[in-house]
C-alpha cells in the first residue's frame, strides 16, 4: 500500500506556489493573506471575464473604490471579500484553506485541495460559526484529529486509484 510513502508534507507540497510565480505582485505582497485573497478574486474575475466595473455595479460600490481595494492595495474587508466570493462562486472554505493554510491562492483549483476541503467542510463551518459566537461547540482535539485522519485517508485512497488507473491505461 502506498500510504507509508505519502505524508501530509508530500500531499500538500509547497511546490503549488511555483505555479503562481508570475502573479505580478512584488515579493513583499506575496506574504500577506490580503494579497493572496485579492489575487484569487482577481484571477476569478479574469477567468469569468467579468470587468471590475461590472462587479462594482453588481455590488453597488463605486468603481474607483473596488479598483483601489483589488488593484491598488487598499484594505479588503471581510464583508466585501464575502460579497465577492458569493458573486464569483468562490467556495469560502476552500479559499480559506488555500490562502491561509497552504499560503497560495493557486492551490484553490487543485483537486487534492478540493477533496480535502470537502472532507473537512463540516468541521470548518462549525469552527467558523463558533468563532463568530453563533453556536457553542466544544471541539476536542480527538474530533479534529479524526476528521483530519479521514480526509487524509480519503485523499490517499483517491491517489492510489488514480495511480492504479494510470498503470492500467499504460499496460
Amino acid at each position: 500500500m502506498m500510504h507509508g510513502a505519502m505524508t501530509p508534507e508530500t500531499v500538500f507540497n509547497p511546490t503549488f506556489t511555483l505555479r503562481n510565480a508570475n502573479h505580478g505582485a512584488g515579493a513583499s505582497d506575496a506574504d500577506t493573506e490580503q494579497c493572496r485573497y485579492k489575487r484569487l478574486i482577481n484571477g476569478e474575475l479574469a477567468r469569468q471575464s467579468i470587468p471590475l466595473a461590472h462587479m462594482a455595479d453588481k455590488l453597488g460600490l463605486q468603481r474607483t473604490k473596488l479598483h483601489k481595494v483589488l488593484r491598488q492595495g487598499a484594505f479588503l474587508s471581510e464583508d466585501l471579500r464575502d460579497q465577492l466570493f458569493e458573486e464569483l462562486g468562490i467556495d469560502h472554505t476552500r479559499a480559506t484553506i488555500a490562502v491561509s493554510m497552504l499560503k497560495s491562492e493557486a492551490t484553490y483549483h487543485d483537486q487534492a485541495v478540493f477533496l480535502a476541503t470537502e472532507a473537512l467542510k463540516g468541521l470548518y463551518c462549525e469552527a467558523a460559526s463558533a468563532r463568530r459566537g453563533a453556536i457553542q461547540v466544544d471541539l476536542r482535539p480527538a474530533i479534529i484529529h479524526t476528521a483530519l485522519g479521514r480526509a487524509y485517508e480519503m485523499l490517499l485512497t483517491h491517489q492510489e486509484r488514480v495511480l492504479e488507473a494510470n498503470r492500467t491505461l499504460l499496460s
